[in-house]
């Protein structure tokens, strides 16, 4: 069946459906495969659940109305998604980056919504099968959609590019994030710059941190719009500390004054790291023509939430939450942070790094030797990369969160600033919760 005609199917349901268990009355069920799972299981058991039609790629399957038969499930979603994406003649904004492009997005969308009617990213739906389920989101109503796109290998950004078609294009920086699967640093590099050879060649146009030096020296030919902390860029900005969160100002290239006299707009964030993201919303900003005053709304607007930068304070400490995700380059920024943030005492709980690939041993025993180097109050590593050195740091370490926990309930802190940063699969959530409990 050719897409056009399977999309006119999709326009007489009632949506797409990639789970069996929230099959609804007249929707279109598409199934998946993965390595732990197959949805074709249940594409017969979709019609008789309500559903209009039922897209599979096992060709085994009896026939039946509403049963439509695929070369590939997954293939199917994304093309009829994309489709479904050109039927809307709007600005498609593409987000990636190694750290920070969740906040990023989300700043973002603070920042435009003050103006528009925008679509974005939900969560971290920003892979192969979430960028789809996102774009599905689209109607009529929406003027902007702000794509976030995930990578794990070089060639998934083409691949996302190639379903969204952005015409905008932003990548936060290029750090040491999936290492392992990348190819390196230089495979980093090589797989996020895919979005802007994307929004090259459609004559998109290009907004880049003037302070990466990777992405610079990518854009050198460009004619682009710069964001950052420059006098040369066409909105320059700073951070000011504000306790434990941070404000910013920016000026704008050409506006006749200087950073001096620029207002100072408060934020819910911590992190002098995130001047990147916020300036990244402040250009999104001036280039969909908002002004200084919307700007400034929707930046002061935004609440961190998942583990994201977020600042909590339980009895007489604070706890700063970035334990969604974590590389070499995130905790790097986010120990100089708690460096330089409020309180007498700072202590960490820090998870392993995970997709780091051969150098991990390199980058645990550095992270290891720079604490040794800050004097914390207290440290508590949790996972096995970081257990390997416990002989040689006179540090807490656990194999789980759950023998951290153990610990934790027996040692509570006291006036102490406490960082707690890991990738997701540490679960350091759970620290989190008891720690506010």
């Amino acid at each position: 069946m050719e897409i056009q005609d399977l999309y006119k199917l999709y326009k007489q349901s009632t949506g797409i459906c990639t789970d069996s268990r929230k099959v609804t009355d007249g929707c279109m069920y598409l199934a998946l495969k993965g390595d732990t799972f197959d949805g074709n299981v249940f594409a017969l058991d979709a019609l008789e659940k309500g559903a209009s039609y039922s897209v599979t790629d096992d060709l085994t399957l009896r026939e039946t109305k509403g049963l439509i038969k695929v070369t590939s499930g997954l293939k199917t979603l994304q093309d009829l998604s994309s489709y479904h994406r050109h039927q809307f003649d709007i600005p498609v904004i593409g987000i990636t980056g190694s750290n920070g492009k969740t906040t990023t997005k989300e700043l973002m969308l603070a920042v435009l919504t003050q103006k528009f009617n925008v679509l974005a990213t939900a969560g971290n739906f920003n892979n192969h099968i979430g960028v789809p389920l996102t774009l599905f989101g689209l109607t009529s109503q929406h003027e902007i959609a702000i794509i976030e796109m995930g990578a794990s290998r070089q060639g998934e950004i083409k691949e996302l590019c190639d379903i969204a078609d952005p015409k905008f294009g932003i990548i936060t920086n290029i750090g040491k994030a999936h290492l392992e699967t990348m190819g390196g640093l230089e495979g980093v590099l090589k797989t996020k710059a895919e979005l802007f050879d994307h929004v090259r060649g459609i004559e998109g146009k290009l907004l880049v941190h003037s302070c990466d030096k990777q992405l610079m020296e990518n854009t050198k030919n460009d004619v682009v719009f710069h964001y950052g902390a420059l006098v040369t860029d066409d909105v320059e900005g700073r951070i000011v500390r504000n306790g434990n969160l941070v404000s910013v100002q920016w000026n704008r290239k050409g506006s006749g004054r200087t950073m001096a006299n620029a207002p100072i707009v408060p934020t819910n964030l911590t992190g002098t790291y995130n001047l990147p993201n916020l300036m990244a919303a402040v250009a999104t900003g001036i280039v969909f023509g908002l002004n200084d005053k919307q700007i400034a709304a929707g930046i002061s607007s935004y609440e961190p939430a998942n583990n994201r930068s977020e600042v909590r304070k339980k009895g007489s400490n604070t706890f700063i939450l970035d334990a969604y995700n974590a590389n070499p380059s995130s905790m790097e920024v986010a120990l100089n942070n708690l460096v330089g943030s409020d309180g007498d005492g700072h202590s960490v709980i820090l998870g392993e790094m995970l997709e780091v690939g051969p150098t991990s041993d390199v980058e645990h025993k550095a992270i290891c030797e720079r604490l040794q180097t800050l004097k914390m109050r207290t440290v508590c590593l949790v996972g096995s990369e970081f257990c390997k050195f416990r002989n040689d740091f006179d540090f807490h370490f656990f194999m789980s969160v759950n023998e951290l926990n153990e610990w934790l309930s027996a040692h509570p802190f006291e006036n102490e600033t406490v960082l707690i940063k890991g990738s997701r699969g540490n679960k350091l959530e759970k620290a989190a919760e008891l720690l506010l409990a």
